[in-house]
């Protein structure tokens, strides 16, 4: 160890972040970086005016399991790849649980729209509503990650608020930036 080295300042040591919902941990970097992806593939998606039938749910349902598929396996091969090599080994069968199930996180995000898909299908409901209605939900989880963020960092209410919005905000810039970059 390095003499000259100084003691961590307790408030700069990282804390443990997790969110914890239903029994269940999340690393809500994870759940954040997968929420943008959802809602960038749904912001470019143009379902129109239409009633879904079976055939656009699955359609829809693929738009937002494919990315979140493909971001899920890409970090999971890189992080098997930085293990291996920080590890100076190769992995056994607890190093590809551990990455099995922090992987997985990413995928986690897609349960809510497609459940919310499924079930507003069975209604009236056009399907850019629908969208629609997924993609202000994301939304409204960007404020609440600013705010759960801002309440880690022991800011007042006011700040956790404004804090919350701010990230809403630059949410809502994404999707804007992607449809106009894509329509």
């Amino acid at each position: 160890m390095d003499e000259n080295a100084q003691p961590a300042d307790p408030a700069e040591v990282e804390r443990e972040l997790k969110l914890h919902f239903l029994g269940l941990s999340f690393d809500p970097h994870r759940l954040i970086y997968s929420t943008i992806i959802l809602m960038t593939a749904l912001a470019i998606y143009d379902e129109g005016d239409e009633r879904l039938n079976s055939a656009t749910v699955a359609t829809l349902i693929g738009i937002m399991v494919a990315p979140l598929f493909a971001l899920t396996m890409a970090h999971a091969f890189s992080d098997a790849l930085d293990m291996q090599i920080r590890l100076g080994r190769k992995l056994n069968r607890t190093d590809r649980r551990r990455l099995l199930k922090a992987n997985a996180e990413y995928m986690y995000i897609a349960i809510p729209p497609i459940a919310i898909t499924i079930a507003l299908a069975f209604t009236a409901m056009r399907g850019n509503n629908i969208i629609d209605i997924v993609l202000w939900l994301g939304l409204i989880s960007m404020f609440f990650w600013g705010m759960f963020a801002a309440r880690k960092a022991e800011l007042p209410r006011g700040r956790q608020v404004r804090t919350g919005l701010n990230y809403a905000v630059m949410g809502l810039l994404v999707l804007l930036i992607e449809l106009v970059l894509t329509h």
